[in-house]
């Protein structure tokens, strides 16, 4: 009786395509939103890559990248293509900035940014570009071999 009870409503809660919604939609907002807010003040983040050793045409290429790739996360498009340049621009940002403070936000968005690479754009997207069965990018899916 009591396992049927959990089983019945832990079954409830086992939606992968919405998970993967969730995470994707979240993700994209927050590079969305810093992206916007770069776009918004480059002057100064043009400054503060400098400070960090960066050309100013990098904080530009940044400031967009995030703008460009946090719609294509909300929206399911190029998902796995953005999710491994998100995945990279953190790491760079963990090690620029997430060491000296210990592991915190950009090494959490590294690897959230790799997971929804791993994923795709699952069942919720505008535009899925990996196939439903092998995972490969723009495939047909009628000569794919399912794994």
């Amino acid at each position: 009786m009591f396992t049927d009870t959990i089983n019945g409503i832990s079954r409830i809660f086992y939606q992968r395509s919405l998970g993967l919604l969730l995470l994707r939609v979240s993700t994209g907002l927050i590079f969305l939103s810093h992206g916007w807010m770069k776009v918004n003040h480059l002057a100064q983040v043009v400054g503060m890559f400098g400070h960090m050793g960066f050309a100013a045409w990098v904080a530009y290429c940044i400031a967009w990248l995030e703008v460009a790739g946090g719609l294509a996360l909300i929206l399911g498009v190029a998902t796995r293509f953005f999710g491994v340049v998100f995945g990279i621009e953190m790491l760079v940002a963990t090690f620029i900035v997430g060491f000296g403070h210990g592991l915190g936000f950009e090494f959490y968005l590294a690897m959230v940014s790799f997971a929804i690479a791993l994923m795709g754009s699952g069942a919720f997207s505008v535009f899925p570009m990996e196939c439903g069965h092998c995972g490969g990018f723009l495939c047909d899916g009628e000569v794919c071999v399912p794994q």
